[in-house]
């Protein structure tokens, strides 16, 4: 039997570490090219990530403990629901921002999101095989 607590205490860890390094990273990026306005893209990446973070292990650890026959649906919804946030968070970006200042949010946030997808997936069917 598997410590629910313990699981979402170390996703989020796992997780906030892998964003401090993509921030530390995309920081360098930027201090580097500063003419490629990056800063704004970095914290709406993080900010994004960071919530959604969090949301999802506290949503995983209430759903564990108590409807555990609905997880598998959960990771679906979960898919779908940040894609559509994501876009969401895009789509108010370019409402602030404009077209042509677009193509830096899109790159930083892409990188951010798809490193987040890949450790979502890859820790929680490690998780789910454990069972």
């Amino acid at each position: 039997m598997m410590d629910i607590d313990k699981v979402a205490k170390r996703y989020v860890g796992i997780g906030a570490l892998i964003i401090i390094i993509l921030w530390m990273a995309s920081i360098l990026v930027a201090t580097l090219r500063p003419e490629w306005n990056l800063m704004a893209p970095i914290w709406v990446s993080t900010g994004f990530s960071v919530v959604f973070l969090v949301a999802f292990a506290l949503l995983w650890r209430w759903i564990s403990k108590e409807k555990k026959e609905s997880l598998t649906t959960l990771y679906s919804l979960v898919s779908g629901f940040r894609m559509v946030l994501a876009l969401f968070t895009l789509f108010v970006c370019y409402m602030v921002v404009g077209r042509d200042a677009m193509a830096p949010y899109v790159v930083v946030f892409m990188v951010f999101y798809l490193i987040m997808v890949g450790f979502h997936t890859i820790y929680f069917s490690r998780i789910t095989n454990k069972q």
